[in-house]
């Protein structure tokens, strides 16, 4: 089934990870960037709610001190990064906007203490109210390894049940979920669509190629399976194709995971 009706989702996550801002492992980069707040854009003009969870920071640090690319950097070294990169992550973006963006960082905490998510949900809330759009990272400044959400795909999905939306799109470097990997196979096969309750669905993950990501696509289709479950509907796609505008045409822009039931439009 490829027919999606796009006008029923309002509430939108959009995570776009480092291969999109940083394809070069480094620096941000408006090549994939510009289209895919073209896509917000679109989204704002047509009522959607949308909150965009960014990677980058750690990649944009590695740039801005210049570091080699091949150095390894341990986990006090990755906060120091972040806290040098996040800036320049929310001013690349910001470029592409008229309106204002804001920066929201949490951590795994923020989100399993109540009264941290209810602070949390309310200023999502009120940034809504402002106009503005919400970019979303892992406060990795801070995060401990017992905090860590793991990856911003997880971090997607947990901001997709804080805020209630009905949608989570995760951008990708891949045109979804494969029966293999794509970049080592040659004929391996996308699949269009997995149904909620597919027992097969972790078994699709393959190995990360991106040395600057934290996720991969086990990841993706770990927080998908959370999404799916609260019913959240979740799409995988190439964000490096703008597979996204697909949405428009109603059409599956990847691999389309189907939750346990739709979510009804407040």
């Amino acid at each position: 089934m490829n027919d999606i009706n796009f006008s029923h989702y309002q509430k939108i996550i959009i995570k776009v990870g480092s291969a999109l801002i940083a394809p070069n492992s480094r620096a941000c980069s408006a090549e994939h960037c510009l289209p895919i707040a073209n896509f917000i854009k679109k989204c704002y003009a047509a009522s959607k709610q949308v909150i965009l969870v960014s990677s980058g920071a750690v990649a944009a640090g590695f740039n801005q001190l210049q570091l080699p690319a091949a150095r390894t950097i341990n986990l006090e070294q990755k906060q120091a990064l972040a806290a040098i990169g996040q800036s320049i992550v929310i001013r690349h973006w910001q470029r592409f906007f008229d309106q204002d963006v804001a920066q929201v960082l949490l951590t795994s905490d923020d989100i399993n203490n109540p009264k941290r998510a209810s602070n949390a949900k309310k200023t999502f809330a009120q940034l809504e109210q402002f106009g503005a759009l919400p970019i979303v990272n892992e406060n990795d400044t801070v995060v401990t390894e017992e905090l860590k959400f793991g990856d911003n795909d997880m971090l997607a999905a947990q901001v997709a049940l804080l805020t209630g939306a009905d949608l989570l799109i995760i951008c990708s470097d891949v045109d979804g979920v494969f029966n293999d990997n794509p970049h080592t196979n040659p004929d391996a096969q996308l699949i269009k669509t997995i149904d909620y309750g597919n027992q097969n669905v972790i078994g699709y993950a393959k190995t990360k190629h991106n040395p600057r990501s934290s996720g991969g696509m086990l990841s993706k289709l770990q927080s998908a399976v959370i999404a799916n479950t609260q019913g959240i509907a979740v799409t995988i796609c190439n964000g490096k194709k703008e597979a996204y505008n697909h949405l428009w045409a109603n059409q599956n822009p990847g691999t389309w995971l189907y939750p346990n039931q739709l979510k009804v439009m407040n």
